[in-house]
């Protein structure tokens, strides 16, 4: 049987239509693929293999017998208009929340398809952040559980999720009843306690009064809608405070608030989510699965799934020298009550990958590290030695510490892929998306590749090195141009 399939009319970038060719050769191993006049032409497609032509990834429609079909990534992600620019990575509830360092919904999609997820499965994402692979999977109707530290991220995962099942109707009447009930109102009374002490000197008073009529209306007229009026005002702090909006740490803003008014912003941001939320439902129908969740705890200590284990693991760990995920959303975890603006450094310095130790703990650190008390894989902890052996006078307190903040993160990644063995079936695959870093120390120039780095240290905790996809182009939205790491790779490990 021949088959033709168009593509989306969006500029592809490269790693896009490698996988695209690589999903191809998984879903259609017997077929002859070949492009001509803009699209692809599939020849000796089986009968029991049509099917699978909704479910591709890259691809937005294909045509059996005649007739022309839509995939499910064209029919979900319809709403928000195919231009000629890039893929849309925010349909449905995906676009909630601008967390900082998320990767994109179609990456997922195209992981469960790569890995032969099916709906019987059951998926883990051990660094779940804003709950992108526990929301795809739950687009797809496949039971997904995340985990992370960051309450935030667990807030806005779960959000995520919740917010799709909410009443579409209901909830534009009951935000449309807040906005009126808000503006006839007088300016409310902000109370003196630590937490608003804390949010005064980060946020003007006019919109703070906005953000707290928003919660207390959420919390205890509309319940039901909390999550969804929450984590979309959450949102908007960054934005309406003197926080600089582009700098992810928390440094006073130089650029001008927004003029459009707070309220305002809302009210449109909500509409427009509210919309995506009904076309989304049109064509998931009931197939969502309404079961995923995340959990906030430390993966590098917990084993929270013990007794149910998983099929499959899919995630994107953070970074040695990551992203200050903590800092960047302190306003929102204070508002939100998630954590308290004393505990924000504490909280910080439990990620994976985080650049903040106390003395106590540097001290501690360079000791573990002068004996290898992680017991790191001979090549790993020689990169890390000639890493400190480059530290010179030259170089700033900050730097000179990375030696030392590179061996944690290796030494917590361990104990990671230690306990996420235990949470997995045999043979379960274990797909992560990890870029390149690099750092220079002593003037030495380190080009680290991490994702090389973490294979070999899997390898030694319960896994296996089945294939490295190179992404040599791969870009994350939503995070500011000189933080973006264009060179990543998808590494794909086995339970052994």
């Amino acid at each position: 049987m021949q088959v033709l399939l168009k593509p989306f009319p969006y500029r592809y970038m490269e790693y896009e239509k490698k996988l695209m060719i690589r999903e191809l050769e998984t879903f259609f191993p017997s077929a002859v693929a070949c492009f001509q006049n803009g699209m692809w032409v599939l020849e000796n497609l089986a009968k029991h293999e049509i099917k699978k032509l909704e479910w591709l990834t890259f691809i937005g429609e294909y045509k059996v017998n005649g007739k022309w079909y839509k995939t499910f990534q064209n029919k979900i992600e319809e709403p928000e208009h195919h231009g000629p620019g890039r893929q849309h990575t925010r349909y449905s509830t995906h676009g909630v929340h601008e967390y900082k360092g998320k990767y994109n919904p179609q990456i997922v999609h195209f992981m469960l398809n790569l890995l032969g997820i099916t709906k019987q499965s059951k998926v883990l994402d051990p660094f779940n952040g804003s709950g992108t692979t526990t929301l795809e999977c739950a687009h797809l109707g496949i039971r997904a559980v995340g985990t992370d530290i960051n309450p935030m991220a667990c807030f806005i995962a779960n959000s995520k999720l919740k917010t799709f099942s909410v009443d579409v109707e209901t909830a534009r009447d009951t935000v449309f009843k807040f906005i009126n009930k808000f503006k006839s109102t007088t300016t409310s009374q902000l109370c003196n306690d630590e937490r608003m002490e804390y949010l005064r000197k980060w946020i003007p008073t006019n919109n703070l009064n906005v953000l707290e009529s928003i919660r207390l209306f959420a919390l205890t007229q509309a319940p039901e809608l909390s999550c969804l009026m929450l984590t979309v005002a959450s949102d908007l702090i960054r934005e309406y405070s003197y926080q600089e909006p582009q700098d992810l740490r928390i440094r006073r803003r130089k650029t001008p608030l927004p003029t459009l008014p707070l309220l305002e912003a809302f009210s449109t941001r909500v509409t427009t989510l509210l919309q995506k939320i009904q076309a989304a439902r049109q064509t998931i129908g009931r197939n969502f699965s309404y079961k995923n969740y995340a959990l906030c705890c430390d993966v590098k200590r917990d084993q929270p799934f013990k007794k149910n284990k998983f099929d499959a693991v899919i995630t994107s760990p953070p970074y040695a020298t990551a992203l200050p995920y903590i800092d960047t959303q302190r306003i929102s975890l204070v508002w939100l009550g998630l954590c308290e603006a004393d505990q924000v450094h504490k909280l910080e310095s439990c990620l994976i990958g985080s650049r903040e130790t106390n003395s106590g703990e540097k001290d501690l650190l360079k000791k573990g590290f002068k004996v290898n008390d992680a017991d790191l894989p001979r090549e790993l902890y020689s990169l890390v030695c000639d890493m400190e052996k480059s530290v010179s006078e030259a170089d700033g307190f900050r730097r000179r510490a990375v030696p030392y903040l590179f061996y944690r993160y290796l030494s917590d990644m361990k104990s990671v892929f230690v306990n996420v063995a235990k949470m997995a079936k045999d043979n379960a695959p274990f797909a992560l998306i990890v870029g390149h870093n690099r750092t220079t120390l002593g003037g030495k120039t380190f080009y680290i590749d991490t994702p090389n780095l973490l294979s070999r240290l899997a390898s030694g905790c319960g896994w296996r090195h089945e294939e490295t996809i190179i992404l040599e182009t791969y870009k994350r939205y939503g995070l500011n141009q000189k933080n973006a790491i264009g060179n990543e790779s998808m590494v794909i490990l086995r339970k052994v």
